[in-house]
């Protein structure tokens, strides 16, 4: 488990992280997201003691990075899969590692055949493609067998086959019990394979809930209705103070009540209903919600 209080790193003018308070718990994965620039990568180097925060404090299980012994047993993490000798084949890279950490070379031959490296092991590295370079970086973040795991940006350079695996990886590793924490652009990936999701803008802490909890505080989550009569409906539900867009052929769109609400009211008042379906938002377009007017570099079209 990782807890961060209070947690600010400032380089020079600029407040790269912001009086971050979170956890990252156990048997979870967790979304790590946010703009670019808005601190995430910061916040992970600091929570492996790459980078001195400013204040705060980040803990892992009860101590700082610094202090745990054997670390890689108890945290693993892939921040940049090319910080690697391109001389070095993948069994020796993992060689290196374990015997510095003090594991047992049988663990690298168990970690080659779980990343999918086992035919690859006596390749020059410097020969690998990006999504062999992402495996490899995996595989060094889960060679100690940590309890908590931090990937950024793993689903760089995967096809479809390494995507299906890495997902599959961090639903197993949660359901051993580790603390899986998940940066990435992808937010279809994010959204197929996290259960929380904290969200980072310009250093502060926006949002730190489950998809659903962000979704049902959405402007952007509503309920399709079709009835006999949506203009009758319509002016039922708005009397009650929904917020009801009318949607044509859709019927209406319904802000603020929910499905068995809107049910019990077309009852009432014998109106009979055609669908009644709840719309939610994806990923990214809540992560756009959130975000909107809160991002360093925003990219404009010209007219």
């Amino acid at each position: 488990m990782i807890e961060i209080k209070n947690l600010t790193k400032v380089f020079r003018d600029k407040i790269a992280v912001d009086d971050l308070s979170l956890v990252i718990r156990p048997g979870v994965v967790t979304g790590f997201l946010g703009p670019n620039g808005a601190g995430k990568t910061t916040t992970m180097k600091m929570i492996l003691g790459l980078t001195k925060p400013t204040r705060g404090e980040v803990r892992i299980d009860g101590q700082s990075y610094k202090d745990l012994k054997n670390p890689l047993t108890r945290i693993g993490a892939l921040i940049d899969g090319d910080a690697v000798n391109p001389a070095y084949t993948a069994k020796q890279h993992l060689e290196l590692i374990a015997t510095a950490s003090g594991i047992s070379l049988e663990r690298v031959e168990e970690i080659l055949k779980k990343t999918g490296l086992e035919k690859a092991r006596d390749k020059a590295i410097g020969e690998f493609s990006l999504g062999m370079k992402q495996r490899l970086g995996i595989a060094a973040a889960l060679i100690g067998d940590p309890q908590t795991v931090i990937l950024d940006e793993p689903f760089n350079g995967l096809d479809v086959n390494g995507i299906q695996w890495l997902r599959n990886l961090t639903r197993e590793l949660a359901e051993r019990g580790k603390a899986v924490l998940v940066s990435s652009r992808l937010m279809s990936e994010i959204q197929a394979i996290a259960e929380r999701i904290i969200v980072l803008a310009r250093g502060k802490l926006i949002a730190d809930m489950t998809i659903e909890e962000m979704a049902n505080k959405s402007l952007s989550t509503y309920v399709k209705v079709r009835s006999e009569n949506n203009r009758q409906l319509k002016s039922l539900l708005e009397r009650e103070g929904a917020l009801v867009q009318s949607a044509g052929k859709e019927g209406l769109h319904v802000h603020k009540f929910d499905m068995e609400k809107i049910g019990v009211m077309a009852k009432e008042n014998n109106i009979a209903i055609y669908e009644l379906t709840r719309v939610q938002p994806t990923l990214e377009e809540l992560f756009v919600e959130l975000t909107e007017g809160k991002a360093d570099y925003v990219s404009r079209v010209e007219s």
